[in-house]
Protein backbone atom coordinates (compact mmCIF):
# COMPACT_ATOMS: atom_id res chain seq x y z
CA UNK A 1 0.00 0.00 0.00
CA UNK A 2 1.46 3.72 -0.66
CA UNK A 3 0.91 6.39 1.45
CA UNK A 4 -2.68 8.14 1.05
CA UNK A 5 -2.28 11.45 0.51
CA UNK A 6 -4.95 14.25 0.31
CA UNK A 7 -5.37 16.00 -2.99
CA UNK A 8 -6.78 18.99 -4.47
CA UNK A 9 -6.95 18.79 -8.38
CA UNK A 10 -6.99 21.91 -10.34
CA UNK A 11 -9.53 23.18 -12.31
CA UNK A 12 -6.97 23.02 -15.39
CA UNK A 13 -5.90 20.07 -14.77
CA UNK A 14 -6.67 16.62 -14.56
CA UNK A 15 11.10 -1.61 24.47
CA UNK A 16 14.29 0.28 24.52
CA UNK A 17 17.51 -1.91 23.82
CA UNK A 18 20.06 -1.10 26.51
CA UNK A 19 23.36 -0.10 25.04
CA UNK A 20 27.05 0.47 27.04
CA UNK A 21 27.62 4.20 26.37
CA UNK A 22 31.72 2.88 26.38
CA UNK A 23 30.55 0.65 23.16
CA UNK A 24 28.46 3.19 21.91
CA UNK A 25 29.87 4.31 17.95
CA UNK A 26 28.23 7.61 18.19
CA UNK A 27 27.96 11.13 19.54
CA UNK A 28 26.02 10.75 22.71
CA UNK A 29 24.76 13.74 24.74
CA UNK A 30 24.29 13.67 28.12
CA UNK A 31 21.94 15.13 30.53
CA UNK A 32 23.79 18.45 31.08
CA UNK A 33 24.01 18.93 27.12
CA UNK A 34 27.44 18.25 26.61
CA UNK A 35 28.69 15.76 23.84
CA UNK A 36 30.58 13.11 24.22
CA UNK A 37 32.50 11.04 21.06
CA UNK A 38 35.22 8.44 22.46
CA UNK A 39 37.31 10.00 24.73
CA UNK A 40 36.65 13.66 23.68
CA UNK A 41 33.94 15.81 25.55
CA UNK A 42 32.46 18.84 23.42
CA UNK A 43 30.16 21.68 24.83
CA UNK A 44 27.89 21.52 22.18
CA UNK A 45 26.36 19.96 18.91
CA UNK A 46 28.18 23.06 17.33
CA UNK A 47 31.70 22.55 18.95
CA UNK A 48 31.63 18.79 17.69
CA UNK A 49 30.51 19.61 14.35
CA UNK A 50 33.28 22.42 14.16
CA UNK A 51 35.80 19.38 14.88
CA UNK A 52 34.56 16.99 12.39
CA UNK A 53 34.79 19.79 9.93
CA UNK A 54 38.33 20.64 11.15
CA UNK A 55 39.12 17.12 10.14
CA UNK A 56 37.90 16.78 6.64
CA UNK A 57 34.43 14.86 7.65
CA UNK A 58 31.81 17.15 6.29
CA UNK A 59 29.22 14.52 6.02
CA UNK A 60 27.66 15.82 9.58
CA UNK A 61 25.60 18.38 7.38
CA UNK A 62 23.38 15.31 6.40
CA UNK A 63 23.72 11.68 7.49
CA UNK A 64 21.83 10.58 4.43
CA UNK A 65 24.02 7.91 2.42
CA UNK A 66 22.70 7.12 -0.98
CA UNK A 67 24.10 4.04 -2.55
CA UNK A 68 25.44 4.60 -5.65
CA UNK A 69 25.36 1.52 -7.05
CA UNK A 70 23.09 2.03 -9.68
CA UNK A 71 20.67 -0.84 -8.61
CA UNK A 72 17.04 0.55 -7.91
CA UNK A 73 15.77 -1.03 -4.39
CA UNK A 74 12.15 -1.06 -4.26
CA UNK A 75 9.89 -0.04 -7.03
CA UNK A 76 6.66 1.66 -6.94
CA UNK A 77 3.72 0.45 -8.98
CA UNK A 78 1.77 2.05 -12.30
CA UNK A 79 -0.85 3.40 -9.54
CA UNK A 80 -0.41 7.17 -10.00
CA UNK A 81 -3.94 9.11 -11.19
CA UNK A 82 -1.66 10.79 -13.37
CA UNK A 83 -0.57 8.26 -15.23
CA UNK A 84 3.63 7.50 -15.77
CA UNK A 85 5.44 5.29 -13.51
CA UNK A 86 8.39 4.67 -11.87
CA UNK A 87 10.35 4.99 -13.99
CA UNK A 88 10.07 8.67 -14.53
CA UNK A 89 11.98 9.69 -11.21
CA UNK A 90 14.06 6.20 -10.74
CA UNK A 91 17.22 6.10 -8.46
CA UNK A 92 19.26 6.16 -12.21
CA UNK A 93 17.09 8.95 -14.26
CA UNK A 94 14.28 11.29 -13.86
CA UNK A 95 11.86 12.24 -16.75
CA UNK A 96 10.29 15.62 -15.90
CA UNK A 97 7.60 14.82 -17.88
CA UNK A 98 4.52 17.95 -17.96
CA UNK A 99 2.55 15.53 -15.86
CA UNK A 100 4.19 16.10 -12.52
CA UNK A 101 4.20 20.22 -13.09
CA UNK A 102 2.80 21.33 -10.16
CA UNK A 103 -0.18 23.64 -11.66
CA UNK A 104 -1.86 19.65 -12.37
CA UNK A 105 -2.28 18.98 -8.88
CA UNK A 106 -1.99 20.17 -4.80
CA UNK A 107 -0.67 17.37 -2.63
CA UNK A 108 -1.37 17.34 1.04
CA UNK A 109 0.78 15.38 2.97
CA UNK A 110 -0.60 14.22 6.78
CA UNK A 111 2.66 14.72 9.74
CA UNK A 112 3.34 13.45 12.88
CA UNK A 113 6.85 14.60 14.74
CA UNK A 114 7.54 12.68 17.23
CA UNK A 115 10.01 14.56 20.04
CA UNK A 116 12.03 12.54 21.97
CA UNK A 117 14.00 13.89 24.70
CA UNK A 118 16.52 12.11 26.87
CA UNK A 119 15.11 10.19 30.15
CA UNK A 120 14.79 12.62 32.24
CA UNK A 121 13.33 15.78 29.73
CA UNK A 122 15.86 18.10 30.43
CA UNK A 123 17.44 17.64 26.89
CA UNK A 124 15.84 17.89 23.45
CA UNK A 125 12.28 19.26 24.72
CA UNK A 126 10.26 21.40 21.73
CA UNK A 127 7.69 22.75 22.40
CA UNK A 128 4.38 22.55 20.36
CA UNK A 129 5.25 25.90 18.86
CA UNK A 130 8.49 25.53 17.85
CA UNK A 131 7.35 22.17 16.05
CA UNK A 132 4.37 24.02 14.36
CA UNK A 133 7.23 26.48 13.17
CA UNK A 134 8.85 23.61 11.58
CA UNK A 135 6.14 22.86 9.99
CA UNK A 136 5.47 26.41 8.55
CA UNK A 137 8.88 26.69 7.41
CA UNK A 138 8.80 23.90 5.38
CA UNK A 139 5.27 25.10 3.99
CA UNK A 140 6.62 28.34 3.34
CA UNK A 141 9.91 27.02 1.42
CA UNK A 142 7.96 24.39 -0.53
CA UNK A 143 5.56 26.94 -1.32
CA UNK A 144 8.12 29.52 -2.21
CA UNK A 145 5.53 31.99 -0.21
CA UNK A 146 5.97 35.39 -0.62
CA UNK A 147 7.08 37.41 2.20
CA UNK A 148 9.29 34.41 3.64
CA UNK A 149 12.83 32.96 3.42
CA UNK A 150 11.30 30.81 0.12
CA UNK A 151 9.53 33.16 -1.81
CA UNK A 152 12.45 33.55 -4.37
CA UNK A 153 11.87 29.74 -4.37
CA UNK A 154 9.52 27.59 -7.27
CA UNK A 155 5.94 26.42 -6.02
CA UNK A 156 6.23 22.95 -5.46
CA UNK A 157 2.39 22.60 -4.58
CA UNK A 158 3.09 20.05 -2.47
CA UNK A 159 1.67 21.02 1.46
CA UNK A 160 2.56 19.77 4.91
CA UNK A 161 0.23 19.49 7.93
CA UNK A 162 -0.12 17.90 11.06
CA UNK A 163 -2.18 15.16 11.44
CA UNK A 164 -5.34 15.76 12.87
CA UNK A 165 -6.51 11.98 13.26
CA UNK A 166 -4.18 9.23 14.81
CA UNK A 167 -3.37 5.85 13.41
CA UNK A 168 -6.46 4.80 15.84
CA UNK A 169 -8.86 7.78 14.73
CA UNK A 170 -8.45 10.05 17.39
CA UNK A 171 -8.58 13.71 17.63
CA UNK A 172 -4.94 14.64 17.88
CA UNK A 173 -2.14 17.34 17.27
CA UNK A 174 0.24 15.59 15.49
CA UNK A 175 3.42 15.71 18.00
CA UNK A 176 4.04 13.04 20.32
CA UNK A 177 6.64 12.97 23.32
CA UNK A 178 8.74 10.45 24.47
CA UNK A 179 11.50 10.55 27.03
CA UNK A 180 14.27 7.83 26.71
CA UNK A 181 18.25 8.51 26.45
CA UNK A 182 19.10 5.54 24.12
CA UNK A 183 15.88 6.74 21.32
CA UNK A 184 17.49 10.26 22.20
CA UNK A 185 20.85 9.77 21.17
CA UNK A 186 19.10 7.55 17.61
CA UNK A 187 19.86 3.91 18.90
CA UNK A 188 17.14 1.23 20.21
CA UNK A 189 14.78 0.72 16.73
CA UNK A 190 12.76 3.68 18.31
CA UNK A 191 10.57 3.53 15.22
CA UNK A 192 9.37 0.22 15.83
CA UNK A 193 7.17 1.31 18.79
CA UNK A 194 6.61 5.38 17.46
CA UNK A 195 5.93 4.84 14.12
CA UNK A 196 2.52 6.18 12.78
CA UNK A 197 1.64 3.74 9.69
CA UNK A 198 4.37 5.53 6.96
CA UNK A 199 2.18 4.39 4.45
CA UNK A 200 -0.53 7.05 5.81
CA UNK A 201 1.66 9.36 7.80
CA UNK A 202 5.47 10.74 7.20
CA UNK A 203 7.02 10.66 10.17
CA UNK A 204 9.43 13.35 11.51
CA UNK A 205 11.56 12.37 14.42
CA UNK A 206 13.81 14.78 16.45
CA UNK A 207 16.78 13.13 18.29
CA UNK A 208 20.68 13.52 17.97
CA UNK A 209 20.76 12.37 14.55
CA UNK A 210 23.53 10.23 14.91
CA UNK A 211 25.83 13.27 15.27
CA UNK A 212 24.28 15.09 11.99
CA UNK A 213 22.15 17.74 11.36
CA UNK A 214 19.66 15.26 9.86
CA UNK A 215 19.46 12.10 7.49
CA UNK A 216 16.89 9.81 6.19
CA UNK A 217 17.76 5.86 5.76
CA UNK A 218 17.03 5.66 2.37
CA UNK A 219 15.55 7.41 -0.55
CA UNK A 220 12.30 5.83 -1.61
CA UNK A 221 13.45 4.87 -4.72
CA UNK A 222 16.32 2.58 -3.10
CA UNK A 223 15.10 1.51 0.16
CA UNK A 224 11.38 0.23 1.59
CA UNK A 225 9.06 2.97 1.73
CA UNK A 226 5.99 1.94 3.97
CA UNK A 227 8.23 0.30 6.38
CA UNK A 228 8.54 1.30 10.58
CA UNK A 229 11.85 2.61 9.92
CA UNK A 230 11.06 4.57 6.86
CA UNK A 231 11.21 8.20 8.24
CA UNK A 232 13.20 11.85 8.41
CA UNK A 233 15.07 12.41 11.41
CA UNK A 234 16.40 15.94 12.41
CA UNK A 235 18.92 17.12 15.41
CA UNK A 236 16.38 18.63 17.95
CA UNK A 237 17.96 21.43 18.12
CA UNK A 238 18.24 22.74 14.44
CA UNK A 239 14.52 22.44 14.06
CA UNK A 240 11.94 25.11 13.75
CA UNK A 241 12.36 29.03 13.88
CA UNK A 242 15.27 30.06 15.99
CA UNK A 243 16.90 26.52 17.09
CA UNK A 244 18.85 26.54 19.63
CA UNK A 245 21.74 24.96 17.76
CA UNK A 246 22.59 28.98 16.65
CA UNK A 247 23.54 29.92 13.38
CA UNK A 248 24.24 29.09 10.74
CA UNK A 249 21.75 25.77 10.95
CA UNK A 250 19.25 27.59 13.05
CA UNK A 251 16.31 28.80 10.57
CA UNK A 252 14.83 25.22 9.76
CA UNK A 253 16.46 24.45 6.65
CA UNK A 254 17.55 21.31 7.82
CA UNK A 255 14.02 19.70 8.03
CA UNK A 256 13.75 20.96 4.13
CA UNK A 257 16.56 19.62 3.00
CA UNK A 258 15.77 15.96 4.62
CA UNK A 259 12.15 15.91 3.09
CA UNK A 260 13.49 16.98 -0.43
CA UNK A 261 15.37 13.53 0.57
CA UNK A 262 12.51 11.87 1.77
CA UNK A 263 10.86 12.80 -1.69
CA UNK A 264 13.35 11.30 -4.00
CA UNK A 265 16.22 14.19 -4.63
CA UNK A 266 19.88 13.29 -4.40
CA UNK A 267 22.54 15.94 -3.45
CA UNK A 268 23.43 18.12 -5.81
CA UNK A 269 27.12 18.03 -5.39
CA UNK A 270 28.22 14.64 -7.12
CA UNK A 271 30.38 15.46 -10.08
CA UNK A 272 31.17 17.19 -13.06
CA UNK A 273 30.70 15.09 -15.92
CA UNK A 274 27.96 12.79 -17.55
CA UNK A 275 24.23 12.74 -18.67
CA UNK A 276 22.33 15.57 -16.51
CA UNK A 277 19.28 12.98 -15.98
CA UNK A 278 21.06 10.19 -14.99
CA UNK A 279 23.66 11.56 -13.31
CA UNK A 280 25.00 14.08 -10.55
CA UNK A 281 21.27 14.46 -9.21
CA UNK A 282 19.70 13.20 -11.93
CA UNK A 283 17.93 16.70 -12.65
CA UNK A 284 19.24 18.91 -15.56
CA UNK A 285 18.09 22.16 -13.91
CA UNK A 286 20.68 22.07 -11.61
CA UNK A 287 24.70 23.01 -12.26
CA UNK A 288 26.61 20.52 -11.97
CA UNK A 289 28.71 20.74 -8.66
CA UNK A 290 31.54 18.64 -7.25
CA UNK A 291 31.43 19.79 -3.44
CA UNK A 292 29.22 20.82 -1.50
CA UNK A 293 29.12 24.59 -0.54
CA UNK A 294 29.36 25.56 2.95
CA UNK A 295 28.58 29.08 4.27
CA UNK A 296 27.59 31.34 1.80
CA UNK A 297 30.49 31.59 -0.72
CA UNK A 298 30.08 32.20 -3.99
CA UNK A 299 31.74 28.83 -5.93
CA UNK A 300 32.32 27.39 -9.55
CA UNK A 301 33.22 23.85 -8.93
CA UNK A 302 32.66 22.66 -12.33
CA UNK A 303 32.67 25.46 -14.21
CA UNK A 304 29.39 27.14 -13.69
CA UNK A 305 27.94 28.38 -10.53
CA UNK A 306 27.25 26.32 -7.92
CA UNK A 307 24.25 25.41 -6.48
CA UNK A 308 24.46 27.54 -3.44
CA UNK A 309 20.70 28.44 -3.10
CA UNK A 310 19.54 25.06 -3.40
CA UNK A 311 18.27 23.49 -0.66
CA UNK A 312 19.93 20.08 -1.67
CA UNK A 313 23.09 21.60 -0.97
CA UNK A 314 24.90 22.00 1.96
CA UNK A 315 24.59 26.23 2.61
CA UNK A 316 23.99 28.34 5.45
CA UNK A 317 20.20 28.41 6.54
CA UNK A 318 19.71 31.60 5.46
CA UNK A 319 21.16 30.90 2.05
CA UNK A 320 18.94 28.26 0.66
CA UNK A 321 15.66 29.45 -0.94
CA UNK A 322 14.90 27.25 -3.88
CA UNK A 323 14.29 23.88 -4.62
CA UNK A 324 14.41 23.83 -9.07
CA UNK A 325 11.45 23.64 -11.27
CA UNK A 326 12.51 19.80 -12.29
CA UNK A 327 13.51 18.93 -8.26
CA UNK A 328 9.74 19.77 -7.82
CA UNK A 329 8.83 17.29 -10.50
CA UNK A 330 10.86 14.77 -9.03
CA UNK A 331 9.23 14.94 -5.93
CA UNK A 332 5.75 15.16 -7.31
CA UNK A 333 6.80 12.35 -9.54
CA UNK A 334 7.86 10.15 -6.34
CA UNK A 335 4.79 10.78 -4.40
CA UNK A 336 3.11 9.31 -7.10
CA UNK A 337 4.57 6.63 -7.78
CA UNK A 338 6.57 5.28 -4.14
CA UNK A 339 4.91 7.00 -1.90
Amino acid sequence: MKIRIVTAVMAAGVACTAYAQEAWNKPWQRADGTITYGDQVFKNWREYHQSRRFLGNNDYRCGTDVRHDGQDGQEGEPHGMLGGGPSDCSFNSTNPSDAYDPSVVTYRVPVVVHVIRNSDGSQGNITQAKVESGIRILNEDFSALAGTNGENGNDCRIEFFLAEVDPNGNSTNGITYSNNSTWFNDGGNYWDSLAWDPDNYMNIYTNTASGALGYVPFLPQEGNPGANEDRVVVLWSTYGEDGPYGPPFDQGRTLTHEVGHYLGLFHVFDGCGGSCSTSGDRVCDTNPQSSPTWGCSNANSCGSADNIRNYMDYSADLCMEEFTPQQNRRMRCTLEHYR
